[in-house]
């Protein structure tokens, strides 16, 4: 029982296959009472009050003015809503239930399509690269790549700037409410993957996704 649940719990990067029914009867009672939980709105509220979100925006604007002397505080300013209005905007179009890793379950067994990690970094990525950019980068940052812990984010760096020194971008992490550190005082070893960052500005058209019973991945550790 221990192992069918944790295989549905798999990350991207090593996806264990999931069982191939649903056969085991606490099995299938725990997947009854998890999608009743999901399609029933016991989902965690991404409402908050606009003072609070500008709040947010104002101590994250903060922090990317502190990257360099050469930051625009209007260019900061503007990524900082950007990335705290579409965390939230998020949220909501992946209808996030609960904490991430329960929200990664229920993408695995199929009963959300979205919100995995790497779907929320490439998707805060992409808005993100709509703001016009001159005085900061956007790069993209991945840790323990290839194995079942794999988790990804954005990293905003002032131009020119190493990827170590810059601020991680996480929507993931607390279900829409944006998480932001810098890079070296956050507890993921994060690496930069400059092909991620190439494919996404380049706007490369990413494949549909496939139905299917398999494993669909991303469990980062909290």
């Amino acid at each position: 029982m221990k192992k069918l649940v944790f295989s549905l719990l798999a990350n991207r990067g090593e996806c264990l296959m999931a069982p191939r029914s649903f056969s085991h009867p606490c099995l299938r009672l725990f997947f009854v009472i998890v999608s009743a939980a999901a399609l029933t709105n016991c989902a965690l509220s991404t409402s908050v009050r606009p003072a609070a979100t500008h709040r947010e925006a104002a101590a994250l604007r903060d922090q990317l003015v502190a990257l360099s002397p050469h930051v625009r505080v209007e260019e900061a300013e503007r990524v900082a809503n950007c990335a705290c209005s579409t965390a939230r905007q998020l949220a909501r179009d992946y209808r996030v239930v609960g904490p991430p890793l329960f929200h990664n379950f229920l993408v695995n067994i199929g009963v959300r399509e979205r919100g995995l990690c790497y779907q929320w970094a490439r998707d805060l990525f992409v808005r993100l690269n709509q703001v016009p950019l001159q005085t900061l980068e956007l790069h993209w940052g991945a840790a323990r790549a290839g194995t079942w812990r794999e988790h990804n984010c954005v990293v905003v760096t002032a131009t020119g700037q190493p990827f170590e020194k810059g601020i991680v971008l996480d929507g993931w992490r607390h279900s829409g409410r944006l998480f932001w550190s810098r890079v070296e005082a956050d507890h993921y070893p994060w690496r930069e993957d400059e092909a991620e960052r190439i494919g996404l500005t380049s706007k490369r058209p990413r494949p549909a996704a496939k139905k299917s019973t398999s494993l669909r991945h991303t469990l980062p550790e909290s």
